[in-house]
Formats: C-alpha cells, sequence, structure tokens
C-alpha cells in the first residue's frame, strides 16, 4: 500500500480504489515551506498566492475533487515557484484522476528538488508496480542501495558538507603551520577530514551531473512505437507504454532518441510521446 509516514508534516489519507492510500502534505515546514520556495525565472504569483492555493488545493483534494486539485497545484509550480511537496501533491491528485504518467512526472519532480523524500520514492515505486512496461533495477543490493543514496543525496547539504570538511581541512593546516608541527593527532584529524571532504565532493559532483548532463522524461502517451531512426518509415523496433522513464539521448525535428536504463533498448520516437522530467 501507499506509504503514508510524514515526512514534511501532517497528512491526510484518502481511500484508492481500497486497495492504498494516498497522503497528501497538508503543511510544510522550515525550508520546504511554500513562502520559501525557490522562484523560477519568471515569476508570475506571489508567496502569498502561493501559499493560499496550496492551502486551497489540499482542501478540494480531500474532498475527492482530485481535478481541481491538481490545477491548483500546476497554477502554483507554473506561477514560478518549485517545491517538492507541490510535486508531491500533484502526482498524487494526478494518480487519483487516473494520469499514471502524470503521477510519474510529479514523484520524479519531487524527488529532483528532494531526494530524501520517502514518501515520493515509496509512492513511486509504488506506481511502478502497475506500468505496463516493468523497469527491473540491475545490479545486486549492493548496487540499488549506492543508486539510492545517490538519488536521495541532497545538493544543498552535500554543498553544505563540502564547504564545512573543505574549511574544517585548512583550519587544520594553518594550526599546523602556526605551531610549527604537525603531530600524529592534527595529521589523524586532516586525513580523515580530508577523506570526508573527498567523498562528499564525489557525491555531489555525481548528484550535479546527473540533475544538469542527464536528462530524463516519462512516456506520456498509452502506447508509442520506437523505431530505428527519427521517422514514420524507420523499422518498428519495439514499443514503449505509459509511464515509463526514459532517457534522453538526442531530439532531431521533432523526434527523440531514448534509451530505457539497464537495457540495450534504444531508439527514435515522436517527441510529443514523452515529457522531461
Amino acid at each position: 500500500m501507499m506509504r503514508q509516514t510524514a515526512t514534511h508534516g501532517p497528512r491526510t489519507a484518502v481511500a484508492v480504489a481500497a486497495l492504498a492510500a494516498l497522503a497528501i502534505v497538508t503543511t510544510t515546514a522550515g525550508a520546504q515551506d511554500v513562502s520559501g520556495m525557490a522562484p523560477a525565472t519568471t515569476q508570475t504569483v506571489t508567496a502569498g498566492q502561493a501559499r493560499s492555493a496550496f492551502g486551497e488545493a489540499n482542501g478540494l483534494y480531500a474532498d475527492g475533487r482530485y481535478d481541481e486539485a491538481a490545477a491548483l497545484y500546476q497554477a502554483i509550480l507554473a506561477g514560478g515557484f518549485q517545491n517538492a511537496d507541490v510535486h508531491y501533491n500533484l502526482g498524487n491528485a494526478l494518480y487519483m484522476e487516473g494520469d499514471i504518467a502524470g503521477a510519474v512526472l510529479g514523484y520524479e519532480r519531487a524527488l529532483r528538488l528532494d531526494g530524501s523524500h520517502e514518501d515520493a520514492a515509496a509512492n513511486l515505486e509504488f506506481v511502478r508496480e502497475q506500468l505496463a512496461d516493468r523497469q527491473v533495477r540491475v545490479g545486486g543490493t549492493l548496487s540499488e542501495a549506492l543508486d539510492r543514496f545517490f538519488r536521495r543525496a541532497n545538493v544543498a547539504r552535500l554543498t553544505v558538507a563540502v564547504s564545512l570538511f573543505y574549511s574544517l581541512a585548512a583550519a587544520c593546516l594553518i594550526v599546523g603551520v602556526l605551531r610549527g608541527a604537525f603531530t600524529p593527532w592534527l595529521m589523524r584529524v586532516i586525513v580523515v577530514v580530508l577523506v570526508l571532504f573527498v567523498v562528499a565532493g564525489g557525491v555531489l559532483a555525481f548528484r550535479i551531473h546527473r540533475t544538469s548532463a542527464v536528462r530524463e522524461a516519462v512516456i506520456v502517451v498509452a502506447d508509442v512505437p520506437v523505431r530505428t531512426g527519427p521517422g514514420d518509415d524507420f523499422v518498428l523496433e519495439f514499443r514503449l507504454h505509459e509511464g515509463t522513464t526514459v532517457r534522453l539521448r538526442e531530439s532531431r525535428d521533432d523526434w527523440a532518441r531514448v534509451s530505457v536504463e539497464g537495457t540495450d533498448l534504444e531508439g527514435w520516437l515522436p517527441g510529443g510521446a514523452v515529457e522531461e522530467i
């Protein structure tokens, strides 16, 4: 069943076809407050309007008016505010409307903004179990654990950690220079701090690369043929279905070359059949 554990505040349980329950975020805390959302390049609504719309959308969701709730969540995002909880709630509302691709996009975008959003991760896995194209992770338990760790690593926190370890290492070096000697305990501290700096820096670099260099998208149509080239005249290789996550490799005219992670499946499909995460 859908996870209902609170990660960013209280949630309201709503039955889902007697099989599961989705819980929306009704309030946010700290950095996740709607008033503290990171504005996009163009901001067309105020923080107060966004906060008011967020509360109204949650009320509509609780009343079972999922299409209206989804429209308000989308208006908040379109107004220039980006927040993991809004994307998460939008994903829940779209799921309740039967929009599987929209739900996947909502959860994926929530995780892009907050990799530690446990409810978004749990609901994404739940929805993926219902897809026509079952995407099985490759690798063993260790590989899956590492993938989960890297995906959930928060860029902002990692940046702070890297800066802190760098500052500590620099401070220790200054202390050693001023004292004219590097004692064994000081050398051990420096080594430990430098190791932590390298590890945190590596994870940060991976996260930045994944969010900026790696382009992923979701199939938003019920069924789409994937061909050997960018055109209807090319040979049909395989088909993909709604909600499947793919990696965008190349765009040409109105076509996109995609691949399915963990497989050797790759080909071209109409650009309108996918929406980038």
